[in-house]
């Protein structure tokens, strides 16, 4: 009942029509002056439409406070998350009913997607804290030696600080590219900046690499792009470490996307059924699980990031003979935008 006062003062002091049947009653009292025509009539024509203004102004004030009210509703639904309206098929009540429909269903939408990434973001930080206690605990043990091996040292510090990287880089991961700082950069530059970071595992490993000729510029960010470089060849060391010969090999393709960047080694390989999995969330393949060496994150990231930077990444693998990761370095996209 209050709330039904309040709205009808608040419709009151919106109208202003009744402006109008004024100005049509000062209207006629001035033609009738003029005319000298008797009152009465004049006086059954002013409470003609003073009873259609009464009525009109009643069926409006009653739509009004039904807008209102309805209006209200749909404000207490909105903070508590839910949507329980009847469909108004017509008029402003429909519109308002649509509105509050996309709305909700915008927020379910969301909610649903911020549940998943939260979800995701639990388990990816729990494998994550089990991942790096095993290089944390090997250089404890290095440690405890008399005479610690510096070169084992330094192979766990890398794969402590490679998860630590890979932690914040999946936490500052932005789909929506906010995050980029797109520069042309000499290809060759940014493949010898992330083979000089890793430098030390190609040896500890005795790892061989042979980087052939590059296009000249890539338009990209160097910090995203390095991160999916390192990722890339820390897993060409990984899968390749221990094996006679081991060696990896950077070198330029092209598809019928554009220009790419391959990484290829001679490791273990990827099983057939695996490859079309690689790059999902958590997912470590059979050859991954065997060696224990995979946290079934790093392609995941790398898909991700590719993605951000417009471009593509592949993989071709033959199990026992090697792998090969493709990375787009295409320009088109950005040329034609």
């Amino acid at each position: 009942m209050k709330n039904s006062k309040k709205y009808g003062l608040d419709y009151l002091r919106e109208q202003k029509g009744y402006l109008l049947y004024l100005l049509i009653y000062v209207f006629l009292l001035f033609v009738w002056w003029l005319c000298d025509l008797p009152w009465q009539p004049m006086a059954y024509l002013f409470l003609l439409l003073t009873v259609f203004a009464s009525i009109q102004l009643l069926y409006g004030l009653r739509g009004y406070i039904r807008r209102r009210e309805l209006l209200a509703m749909y404000t207490r639904q909105a903070a508590e998350g839910v949507f329980a309206a009847e469909e108004e098929k017509e008029g402003l009540e429909g519109d308002w009913y649509r509105l509050v429909k996309a709305w909700h269903e915008e927020y379910e939408r969301q909610k649903e997607q911020n549940q998943e990434e939260k979800e995701q973001s639990g388990k990816y930080y729990t494998l994550w804290s089990h991942q790096i206690k095993t290089p944390i605990a090997a250089m404890n043990l290095l440690l405890q030696e008399e005479e610690p091996d510096l070169k084992s040292l330094k192979q766990e510090l890398w794969k402590a600080e490679q998860y630590v990287d890979m932690a914040l880089q999946y936490q500052r991961l932005d789909r929506s590219g906010r995050d980029l700082v797109l520069k042309e950069y000499p290809l060759e530059t940014l493949i010898k900046k992330a083979v000089k970071n890793m430098a030390s595992v190609f040896i500890y490993n005795k790892t061989g690499l042979q980087i052939e000729a590059m296009p000249e510029n890539v338009l990209t960010d160097e910090k995203w792009f390095l991160f999916v470089l390192e990722q890339v060849l820390g897993n060409a060391v990984k899968y390749t470490a221990g094996r006679e010969n081991g060696k990896i090999r950077i070198y330029s393709g092209r598809t019928d996307k554009g220009e790419t960047v391959i990484v290829e080694d001679n490791g273990i390989g990827i099983r057939r059924e695996d490859i079309p999995r690689v790059f999902e969330w958590g997912y470590t393949g059979y050859n991954g699980r065997r060696e224990k060496r995979s946290t079934g994150i790093g392609l995941f990231l790398c898909r991700q990031v590719m993605d951000m930077l417009g471009q593509s990444i592949e993989i071709e693998s033959e199990e026992g003979k090697g792998t090969r990761v493709i990375l787009g370095v295409s320009r088109k996209k950005f040329d034609m935008e």
